[in-house]
């Protein structure tokens, strides 16, 4: 027997659940979920809604480069969102928790013992919450910036399942700042506010240069900083992949590579043609002007006087 459970809207629900147009009820979808979480109980519903693409064809394309120490980096040069500071130390403490936990629970295992702790807790449970959240606060404020009002996002395709580090605390940080959720985020966000967002090729964006296309890790002396080995060019590490991912929506023939190094050989041929341009550039001829009472109109005020006395 059907039983109905009475639910209070507050005016923001009744608000979003309401049609601006036609100021009727939206029809909602049959999938309901009820969830108790710290003794309240909470509704989730949902409902299909059609949203236009607002974004025009020729509109400038801004790049976003996703990471840990920065949830969101613009090819404008805005950072939104962080890992650091205070979510770091709670996962800092999180980790020491469940590990003291697991070694708890080796212990009564080998002792064959009845119950066993387990190594989840609340607390875990509630910083996979908060920084989720504030990933989303991140790719909110990034889509809601008046900078980036009609443009084209494109943003990086990534394989965090494949993606490994040496050390085992890193790792660890990888998984709970939840960098799959980003992405995840970003075209949930494009697709709610009628925006396009296109995933490009991640591959080799964090170490292409984006004045000269030479590639390199030594392009990267820290994490945060970008140094050029060739042109010397200089700029925040995501800065600067941001600006790579920008230019390549559209790009066919980094598209048509099938593995990293056939992508890194097309990003060494355009560093080759650009220090092909740059040679021809600087081995032109330099035009002087002869001294004169016209070389003497292009000094400052200053040299004149001097040159008088």
């Amino acid at each position: 027997m059907a039983r109905k459970v009475p639910v209070k809207l507050s005016a923001y629900h009744k608000e979003q659940l309401t049609d601006p147009k036609t100021h009727q009820a939206r029809k909602l979808n049959s999938s309901v979920q009820l969830n108790q979480r710290e003794g309240v109980w909470w509704l989730t519903l949902s409902y299909d809604e059609e949203v236009s693409i607002q974004t025009r064809a020729c509109a400038p394309v801004v790049g976003i480069d996703v990471g840990i120490a920065n949830f969101v980096t613009t090819s404008t040069g805005k950072h939104y969102g962080s890992f650091h500071k205070n979510l770091r130390a709670r996962h800092k403490r999180d980790r020491a928790k469940r590990r003291r936990k697991a070694k708890l629970r080796a212990c009564l295992q080998k002792k064959r013992a009845d119950k066993l702790p387990s190594t989840s807790s609340r607390t875990g449970q509630r910083l996979i919450r908060h920084v989720k959240q504030e990933v989303n606060r991140a790719v909110n404020q990034c889509f809601v910036d008046p900078e980036h009002t009609e443009v084209h996002f494109a943003y990086e395709q990534l394989s965090v399942a494949s993606m490994r580090f040496k050390a085992r605390a890193q790792n660890a940080y990888l998984r709970a700042s939840h960098l799959a959720h980003i992405p995840q985020q970003i075209r949930w966000n494009s697709q709610k506010r009628g925006v396009v967002a296109t995933p490009v090729i991640s591959a080799y964006s964090s170490q292409e240069c984006s004045v000269c296309h030479y590639t390199d890790r030594s392009n990267r002396p820290n994490q945060q900083t970008f140094c050029c080995q060739v042109c010397g060019f200089e700029v925040h590490a995501d800065h600067n992949a941001a600006i790579n991912l920008s230019r390549r929506v559209g790009d066919a023939q980094l598209r048509a590579c099938r593995d990293r190094t056939a992508i890194k050989a097309v990003l060494m041929q355009r560093h080759e043609a650009w220090k092909q341009r740059h040679a021809s550039e600087s081995s032109r001829p330099v035009i002087r002007r002869k001294r004169g009472k016209s070389s003497l109109l292009c000094r400052p005020p200053e040299m004149c006087v001097l040159l008088a006395m």
